[in-house]
């Protein structure tokens, strides 16, 4: 029985794990640079056997940690941080742990600038050793606030992650996780490397524009949407974005010159597949979501920061240009000026239906939308932003006329002076013939100068337009309702800026009348599904109405 009872103690004895051999545990993962946050080793256990680490050191060199109580499983992975129980975060606000370390030191550090070399010691057998330099992989980690290097897949032996930085690689724009500041990092700790693998390059028209915050909370969380429409995507790697006033990507832009960036991605590639959505920021980390704010859950993090060298105007209008390999990818123009009115508040993005996702019909800004006004999200800075990045676009809507429901009823095209001398202004009116009230929020009254013999379209003379809610007073008009605009000045002469009008007329600037030319007026509004709509047009020639000077035309319901 005795004999029995020693038997069973030995069965039922725990396996110890094995004393770590040479080249058994190999460094796999090197979080050498971190801005602020953790640096940490993985360990890779290159054997099926668990490995104990008892009795054994890392050293960089100058300092030695003791790995005592470390257990390695068989294939597996072991962390060790500098100061931090762990590793990588589920999420930007930092409250749980998705990685922990297996052992926190605070003794060494790992040199970001210059060679340093790192030891695995076991009982005076060295298991491992790697000799590394970070200025080697730092320019792959362009456009990504933190990166790791890691051993590059067929190469987790002791022999081959000796060559630095043949063998190491940074990972991928979409092996990111969160460090303990709550900021995104391109790391794998604990789990397979992952290089990046670089995708067929763009050509012309893979890759399309299809939203653009040109307007957001503060100047520096600018940013903008790539979609690719080729069927095997391409890389966007070492493509040129240019931003200026010129329409044509190759042209000479003059003396304003081009706003020019070469996107420089993390791992020296950024492959986009069909139908996926590349976000560029400006500066920040994230398109939604303020990663300084602890409370903050609600992110869209940016795929690339492209830096202050591309900038968008909110005053001017202007092109972005994508080049890639020399050879005009996509363009598009933009304008927020015809488009601000219609922003609630905040700050808002110019986005595209799925539909008109393809270069060239995204050249009409037309084809531009402002997004739906709810919901609205927090920027990068906390600021309420609407817009669908990192997804298919959508239109705002609102109660805007329909053809035919609001009609030019009266212009006056040649004003006179008044008694005093004073100045009187040009106007227009209109009036909703509809059974609904109507909103003119971005809508906008186009002037377009004709021939006098043919009526078409004149293109030596100049065309204007103003928008209502920026040159023009925006308003809902009631059924049944007219409304009066006039411009710069009050009907009876008076300046606005020193004196309310007396009477309920609006305002408007941008458009000014001729009485010697053939004119049309067109008013066009939003259609809801990223276009616009004739809804009414009006032709004048003062020269053969015989209208008298401070005389208005008005239209005739009867004729």
């Amino acid at each position: 029985m005795r004999h029995l009872a020693l038997l069973l103690m030995l069965f039922a004895a725990p396996v110890s794990a094995s004393a770590a051999d040479a080249g058994d545990v190999i460094f796999s993962e090197l979080m050498i640079k971190t801005q602020g946050g953790a640096e940490w080793v993985e360990v890779l256990n290159t054997t099926d056997e668990d490995q104990s680490l008892d009795g054994c050191t890392l050293s960089d060199g100058t300092s030695d940690v003791s790995l005592d109580g470390v257990e390695v499983p068989a294939s597996g992975y072991a962390l060790f941080a500098n100061n931090e129980t762990c590793v990588a975060w589920t999420d930007a606000t930092t409250n749980t742990c998705a990685v922990p370390a297996d052992l926190s030191y605070g003794s060494l550090g790992l040199n970001d600038s210059g060679n340093e070399t790192l030891t695995l010691d076991c009982a005076g057998v060295t298991v491992d050793e790697v000799t590394y330099d970070w200025d080697d992989l730092e320019d792959d980690c362009v456009g990504a606030q933190t990166c790791s290097g890691q051993v590059v897949p067929g190469a987790e032996n002791a022999a081959d992650n000796d060559s630095w930085p043949d063998n190491w690689c940074v990972p991928p724009a979409t092996s990111f996780t969160f460090d303990g500041l709550g900021r995104e990092m391109l790391a794998t700790p604990g789990a397979v490397s992952v290089c990046p693998t670089s995708g067929p390059p763009c050509g012309e028209g893979d890759a399309v524009f299809t939203e653009l915050m040109i307007a957001p909370p503060s100047s520096t969380r600018e940013w903008f949407e790539i979609t690719v429409t080729s069927a095997a995507g391409c890389d966007l790697h070492g493509c040129e974005l240019r931003e200026g006033p010129v329409a044509d990507p190759l042209g000479d832009p003059g003396e304003d010159g081009w706003g020019i960036h070469t996107i420089d991605a993390a791992g020296n590639t950024l492959p986009v597949s069909i139908g996926d959505y590349a976000l560029f920021a400006k500066s920040a980390d994230t398109v939604v979501g303020d990663s300084d704010d602890p409370e903050e859950t609600d992110f869209v993090f940016a795929d690339y920061r492209y830096g202050t060298s591309i900038g968008f105007s909110n005053s001017e209008p202007g092109y972005l240009h994508l080049l890639c390999g020399g050879v005009p990818v996509d363009s598009v123009p933009y304008d927020w000026e015809r488009f601000e009115a219609g922003c609630a508040g905040g700050g808002c993005s110019v986005n595209l239906l799925p539909s008109r996702e393809q270069s060239g019909t995204n050249d009409d800004l037309g084809a531009w939308c402002l997004p739906p006004d709810e919901p609205t999200r927090p920027s990068s800075t906390g600021d309420p932003i609407t817009g669908t990045p990192g997804a298919p676009g959508a239109c705002q809507e609102r109660s805007w006329p329909g053809p035919g429901q609001v009609l030019f009823t009266e212009i006056m095209g040649m004003p006179s002076s008044g008694q005093t001398g004073t100045s009187i202004p040009e106007f227009f009116e209109l009036t909703n013939l509809g059974e609904g009230a109507v909103d003119l929020t971005s809508c906008r009254i186009a002037r377009q100068r004709l021939d006098r013999e043919t009526g078409t379209y004149a293109p030596t003379s100049t065309s204007n337009e103003s928008i209502f809610g920026t040159e023009a007073e925006a308003t809902v008009l009631e059924a049944g309702a007219s409304a009066v605009w006039s411009r710069n000045l009050c009907l009876d002469g008076g300046d606005p800026e020193l004196s309310s009008c007396t009477g309920d007329e609006l305002l408007y600037s941008g458009i000014e009348f001729s009485n010697s030319e053939r004119e049309r007026l067109e008013l066009l509004c939003p259609d809801g599904a990223g276009g616009e709509v004739l809804i009414d047009l009006a032709e004048y020639d003062f020269t053969r109405s015989g209208v008298r000077s401070g005389h208005s035309v008005e239209f005739d319901p009867s004729v």
